[in-house]
């Protein structure tokens, strides 16, 4: 095995953001074969691609005609293309769970599929100009089990032990990657936006009455009414909209939504489902929910706040309800401030 090839693997297992593995992952298979192109499809529950990504290695011309190789990966979020081909390889590819290949005019398409700690999270296609040998195959191979073993520590230390959320540290370290790609998309014009998801919406969930749970009922159905609405509220978002723990009966979300409506339509949806489970000994269990828009031009910090400013208010009016930032600020409830402002109301 190279040098080359282990400083890539190395890089691999050399951080903790889950899209920065994936970059790593690419160049590492990049710098193994000679590809025409190298795509990673991030799949959802459904087998639907909800991102890719996209490996190339071009020449790079310096002064006095001198070259140089190098690599770049671009992250595509939305309107994305998937080739006939690579469409139709993956259904093989899904349905085996095993690498697969076949020929094409220019030379040979091959695929395989990429194993996270939920199991088939993705699949990994390249072009080829001639059929991959056993040897290149082999080393890749190798490549994806170093890749799924460190996804699956890696996912397991971003875990909540009880509810199987991500855990705030995953949120800390996620939410910063995360606003510089909602700043993209939101900078994009409307006819490269997805035709589903025109805006972003940031909630903070919160059990209502819940110390009074863990001190009547104990602790122990206190932590399964907790997994419970965690897996509740799950239910109601794509694999693709994060759900955090955000503290001890607190969940964060960020969904997307094609319109204000929808969104308020989302989250009510998930007071709604609480609402009407019916919960082992206390019966009835509700939520309340405070949600935002997200500006990307605000810090999350300042995103968050006004979610939680709208929470605070569904608590002062009695519970088990769902409110806007936005609405109670059209309504004059609540003022935008910025920090170093002191009025909420």
């Amino acid at each position: 095995m190279s040098i080359s090839l282990l400083s890539k693997l190395e890089k691999i297992t050399a951080t903790r953001d889950f899209a920065a593995i994936e970059q790593s992952l690419l160049r590492a298979i990049g710098s193994t074969v000679h590809v025409e192109d190298l795509s990673l499809w991030t799949l959802d529950a459904n087998q639907e691609v909800t991102k890719a990504l996209h490996y190339y290695r071009q020449i790079e011309v310096l002064a006095g005609s001198m070259g140089r190789d190098t690599e770049q990966v671009d992250t595509v979020y939305a309107n994305i293309e998937v080739p006939a081909d690579v469409r139709s390889l993956a259904q093989t590819v899904v349905l085996s769970l095993k690498p697969a290949s076949r020929r094409t005019e220019s030379g040979g398409l091959q695929m395989f599929p990429l194993m996270g700690s939920q199991g088939l999270s993705g699949l990994i296609s390249m072009r080829l100009r001639q059929p991959m040998g056993e040897h290149d195959q082999g080393l890749i191979n190798g490549i994806l089990r170093v890749y799924s073993n460190y996804h699956a520590l890696l996912d397991e230390s971003q875990r909540d032990r009880l509810t199987g959320l991500y855990n705030r540290h995953a949120m800390d370290l996620n939410i910063d990657r995360m606003w510089s790609v909602l700043g993209r998309e939101s900078a994009q014009s409307d006819a490269r936006r997805s035709s589903v998801v025109q805006m972003y919406g940031l909630a903070v969930i919160d059990i209502d009455h819940f110390k009074k749970v863990n001190d009547h009922h104990g602790h122990i159905l206190g932590d399964e009414i907790l997994l419970l609405v965690s897996r509740l509220i799950s239910s109601c978002f794509r694999k693709s909209d994060p759900v955090y723990r955000y503290g001890g009966e607190e969940f964060l979300v960020v969904a997307g939504a094609e319109s204000p409506q929808a969104m308020h339509t989302l989250f009510e949806r998930v007071r709604s489902k609480v609402e009407g489970h019916h919960f082992p000994q206390v019966e009835s269990v509700t939520v309340s929910v405070g949600y935002a828009i997200i500006d990307p031009a605000l810090s999350p910090s300042e995103n968050i706040g006004r979610a939680d400013r709208a929470l605070y208010c569904a608590k002062e009016r009695g519970r088990n309800q769902v409110q806007s930032f936005g609405d109670l600020l059209k309504q004059g409830l609540i003022r935008d401030m910025r920090y170093g402002s002191t009025e909420l109301f």
